[in-house]
């Protein structure tokens, strides 16, 4: 420690670090604790020591010169050392003060990204991020329903979506179109906020606890023979692309995605044989079905643009999109034949025409694993530690089955209904399931 004296500008300059030290202290005569440190290489620095809990505690002030004058450097001590007296901790303030600006700075700037991170940002990230691995069916309907159910949220943060906010956009959608649309919205929009909480963009997903729009069970909806033929009926008036994407939806079982999103590059036309790569399945599964004659007529009628990539192509040379305007149109068709007939139309869906098929080819006597081949279906007979070491692909047999329910389905367009008219399939040991 240096002598005292009261230190002044003209003073702390003159100060010095004697020779062969590294710093040397000075400590003000008139005000307690407050010095200044002279390093070897010139920096003269003001500081406050005091005494805390018997231990010798020190506070920087800031350099001379650079920073501030004596005076202020003084004025700035006798405040901390009222703090002193006042049983106060400087030390322990200014870290307190540093925490909160940190924070602060950090809120700041956590909210400057909320107000940006948008709801359109969160469906597009999702879609890009989540979903690369489903079916471009699903890749491209599923964001694009999200879109259209929050279209007045898009450009507003995702984070300002509160629960009663997606309460009241469920409440909209059911009331608009139905408990089964609500619950569709809740569940999609569910898992989209859950994976931004996942991945630390929100804080919170608004959609977790809101209460489910209807009560769902299994449905079982499978169209009538008679009902079978006025779709087809129906199928036939709504014009290219429309007509061979529903029939061939009726005639093969497969899903409306896989069918509007058919690539001439999975087409074998010689051998009749549609190859569906793992990525446009759903379960992600490659998936090799042979193509009735009728199905093979509507590919081979369809126009190959040269460089085209799909068989039916959109108005924008992409997969058509439209499904519900479609279903509509389909729905006055087979209402009008039904109020003709003086029968009754019960609600019916497009993914009914698939469990229409599954049905259709057991009561045509297909075996069960014939049927799950067919449809590409993992379960039952395909499941567990068959689905495993079972490696064969019924090639024969699913072509067989494909040919029987065109048959059935061809005899029941021209005014056929029986299905005693058509010869079962007798192709290898029933399935005790019904297969």
């Amino acid at each position: 420690m240096g002598e005292r004296a009261k230190l002044s500008d003209k003073v702390v300059a003159a100060l010095i670090c004697p020779p062969g030290q590294k710093d040397a202290v000075y400590a003000d005569s008139d005000l307690k604790g407050f010095c200044v440190r002279v390093t070897a290489q010139g920096s003269h620095i003001f500081f406050l020591r005091y005494k805390r809990d018997g231990l010798s505690q020190r506070v920087v002030l800031g350099t001379f010169g650079k920073e501030l004058t004596t005076a202020q450097a003084r004025k700035k001590a006798e405040t901390l050392r009222g703090q002193v007296r006042d049983q106060r901790d400087p030390i322990a303030e200014r870290k307190a003060a540093r925490s909160a600006a940190v924070e602060a700075e950090a809120a700041a700037r956590a909210a400057a990204a909320s107000s940006t991170y948008t709801v359109e940002k969160l469906i597009a990230q999702w879609t890009t991020h989540h979903l690369a691995e489903r079916s471009a069916s699903y890749r491209e309907a599923t964001p694009k329903s999200l879109r259209d159910a929050l279209h007045s949220w898009r450009t507003a943060p995702a984070a300002s979506l509160r629960q009663a906010d997606a309460v009241q956009l469920l409440d909209e959608v059911k009331a608009g179109r139905g408990p089964i649309a609500a619950n569709r919205l809740r569940a999609v929009a569910r898992a989209c906020w859950g994976w931004a909480v996942k991945r630390g963009a929100l804080e919170a997903n608004p959609w977790e606890a809101t209460p489910r729009p209807a009560r769902e069970t299994a449905r079982e909806r499978v169209l009538a023979d008679a009902e079978v033929a006025d779709l087809w009926k129906a199928a036939e008036s709504l014009g290219h692309p429309w007509t061979p994407i529903v029939l061939t939806m009726l005639l093969t079982g497969q899903r409306r995605g896989e069918v509007a999103g058919m690539q001439w590059a999975e087409l074998d036309l010689d051998a009749a044989l549609w190859s569906l790569p793992g990525e446009r399945t759903k379960n992600h599964r490659p998936h090799s079905l042979p193509l009735p004659a009728t199905v093979l007529g509507f590919i081979r009628a369809v126009p190959h643009r040269c460089g085209a990539v799909l068989v039916f192509e959109g108005a924008r040379q992409t997969a058509p999109s439209g499904f519900g305007k479609v279903k509509e149109r389909l729905d006055a068709a087979m209402a009008e034949a039904a109020k003709r007939a003086k029968r009754p139309l019960r609600p019916w869906t497009l993914h009914d025409i698939r469990r229409t098929v599954a049905t259709g080819l057991q009561r045509l006597g297909v075996r069960l694993e014939v049927t799950e081949a067919v449809l590409n279906h993992v379960s039952g007979s395909r499941a567990g530690i068959v689905g495993v070491y079972q490696r064969h692909g019924w090639d024969k047999e699913k072509v067989e089955a494909l040919k029987a329910w065109e048959g059935h389905v061809l005899s029941l367009a021209q005014g056929a209904t029986e299905l005693s008219k058509v010869v079962p399939i007798r192709s290898g040991k029933r399935s005790s399931q019904g297969g």
